[in-house]
């Protein structure tokens, strides 16, 4: 009987992580999956700074503590023989957690990358991506308590 409701208990903890977890999502949001991460097909450019925010969901089972990734600018017009794509960063500077710190495993965070050069911003035809090898992933070495979610 106790192995029982011991099952039963971190079952239902297990499904709650997946619906808060699943409650991040936008109904327009596509998260394209690399392994590892997720990476969203909306981003957003904050006018006050030179960076581009992408939503990240985290599939591993480890919270991640630092991404490196290229962003590049594409344009969506060009024929289907090539796309120009030009790196608009420096890859050696990772992202920044913007909202969701740290990032838990089955979590959605969003996460800011320094650009090296203005992005067009009111160009239509532009669209941006992010490319992420699984080695530019780095996990925190110490595992944090997790909270619970607060009570409606």
């Amino acid at each position: 009987m106790k192995n029982y409701s011991l099952f039963i208990s971190v079952t239902t903890l297990m499904l709650s992580f997946l619906g808060f977890a699943l409650a991040q999502e936008t109904i327009n949001e596509k998260f394209v999956n690399i392994g590892q991460i997720s990476i969203s097909n909306l981003y957003s450019l904050p006018e006050k700074t030179n960076s581009i925010v992408f939503r990240i969901r985290n599939n591993s089972s480890r919270t991640i503590s630092h991404i490196f990734g290229w962003v590049y600018q594409f344009d969506k017009t060009t024929n289907k023989v090539g796309k120009n794509y030009v790196l608009l960063n420096n890859p050696h500077k990772g992202g920044n957690i913007i909202k969701g710190k740290p990032h838990r495993p089955r979590t959605v965070a969003e996460w800011s990358f320094p650009l090296v050069r203005e992005p067009f911003i009111a160009n239509q035809e532009i669209d941006y991506t992010l490319r992420v090898h699984p080695r530019s992933i780095f996990f925190a070495n110490v595992e944090t308590a997790v909270e619970p979610p607060p009570n409606p």
